[in-house]
């Protein structure tokens, strides 16, 4: 099964989470439309393709070759191409490749953390750069073990550290909550993800009726600094923005596996996707 639309229907936060909650496995393909300088930051291709597995990110790759791992590996100075697909005919089927290279000694867990780190945090935060784009969710798309290094990891974890490690937020400007605007947590108790330092102490200033800009001067930080927490917030579905009415106070605020099998995704899947993301029930 398929799902397609437009980001500017749907924000990836939104279809991250979908995939996440949903425990999905498959292939999330997001082809940017701008053209030119529109994003200068972006380090353009024609299609970014992300890979899940029960809802876990375990790769992306700019094409569907199943060679850039192996580019990447090679780039490194660690291996050889012609040595690293020698060695993966010695691995069983579906063995990712990244696992089968540490089996037979040819490279280590923090070789493989460091190409994980290159092969999905670096790219994710310009995924939330692209303004226009469609999307394509495929259920049925097989894992491409050549292209796995065997780690995984949560999609909102992804998104959090990649967007901490941004540097240009240019093309994000104008996503982010306003100066004067409002935070409304969207969750209670424990956060289920890991926040740093600045970003606990913005939550703990949430639903306390402060906006950006208060918040700002209460922790004596910059607006803009601010409004990045409160965007990465709003990514992850733990805060949404409530926008000032001018002319009107704001009222108070109340409260590691050798082998990955694929998974079936059940017939109501398009309908739960379109239902989760506007927001009329929850999606276990």
């Amino acid at each position: 099964m398929k799902i397609t639309g437009y980001l500017s229907e749907f924000s990836l936060g939104e279809i991250f989470r979908f995939l996440a909650q949903g425990q999905k496995t498959g292939c999330l393909t997001i082809k940017p439309m701008e053209t030119g300088d529109e994003v200068t930051s972006l380090p353009l291709a024609e299609e970014y393709y992300t890979f899940f597995y029960h809802g876990n990110i375990v790769a992306l790759t700019t094409s569907l070759d199943h060679q850039e791992l192996q580019q990447l590996i090679a780039k490194r100075g660690w291996l050889r191409i012609p040595t690293i697909q020698k060695i993966a005919e010695l691995c069983a089927p579906k063995t990712t490749l990244g696992l089968c290279l540490k089996a037979q000694g040819a490279l280590d867990g923090e070789q493989l953390k460091l190409l994980f780190k290159q092969q999905v945090l670096t790219p994710i935060p310009y995924l939330f750069c692209i303004k226009d784009g469609w999307f394509e969710f495929d259920a049925n798309y097989p894992l491409p073990y050549e292209e796995m290094s065997g780690l995984t990891a949560s999609p909102m974890e992804v998104a959090l550290a990649g967007l901490r490690l941004l540097r240009d937020w240019t093309p994000l400007l104008d996503k982010l909550p306003l100066p004067n605007s409002t935070m409304i947590r969207q969750m209670h108790g424990e956060v289920p993800y890991h926040l740093n330092q600045s970003e606990r102490q913005v939550w703990e200033h949430i639903d306390c009726n402060l906006s950006i800009e208060k918040i700002a001067a209460t922790l004596g930080q910059s607006v803009l600094d601010i409004q990045k927490i409160c965007f990465r917030f709003m990514v992850v579905g733990i805060a949404e923005e409530l926008a000032a009415i001018a002319g009107e106070e704001q009222p108070a605020i109340t409260h590691e596996a050798d082998t990955m099998p694929l998974t079936e995704v059940s017939q109501s899947f398009l309908q739960g996707l379109l239902t989760f993301l506007k927001g009329k029930r929850d999606v276990a």
